[in-house]
């Protein structure tokens, strides 16, 4: 074989070599997106528990308080949360307490959109869930006078 047989041959094979470190690295590529993504859902299915134990929590301590779930009962069978003039017809001490667990409310919603913010909150839920019991609860807080919040990122909202 002379030189120039073997410089061609040289190219053929190093062309292979190529096209195959292409194809290796095109599989690997692909499998690390998959991982990715199976972290991805991992991330926001242990988010949705850790906010669903949280919200589960603070639900349950709510109903056997003996605070709280009497003045959730009372405010409901007043109106509440659809009608806020139900905060009139409570004490001053009773609107203390039901303005502190909206306070817990309302940081639990924000932090809700922050998560939606970053990518972690399913759209979806934003629009059906998140997005409807935020309007139904916005009335309660601005009449507790608790305004403020995380600022938005987009006006979708």
């Amino acid at each position: 074989m002379s030189i120039m047989e073997l410089g061609a041959l040289g190219e053929f094979v190093g062309a292979i070599g190529v096209v195959a470190t292409l194809i290796y690295l095109a599989v690997q590529i692909r499998q690390n997106t998959q991982s990715m993504n199976e972290s991805r859902k991992l991330a926001l299915a242990q988010t949705y528990q850790m906010r669903a134990d949280a919200l589960q929590s603070m639900l349950v301590q709510a109903a056997t308080s003996q605070t709280v779930g009497p003045l959730l009962v009372k405010l409901t069978s007043q109106g509440y949360p659809t009608d806020v003039t139900s905060l009139e017809r409570i004490t001053t001490e009773e609107r203390g307490i039901f303005k502190q667990w909206q306070i817990a409310q309302k940081t639990h919603w924000d932090n809700m959109f922050y998560q939606y913010q970053q990518g972690f909150l399913d759209p979806e839920y934003y629009e059906n869930e998140f997005k409807v019991r935020v309007k139904r609860l916005a009335p309660t807080w601005a009449a507790l006078g608790l305004g403020g919040g995380r600022a938005r990122q987009n006006d979708d909202g």
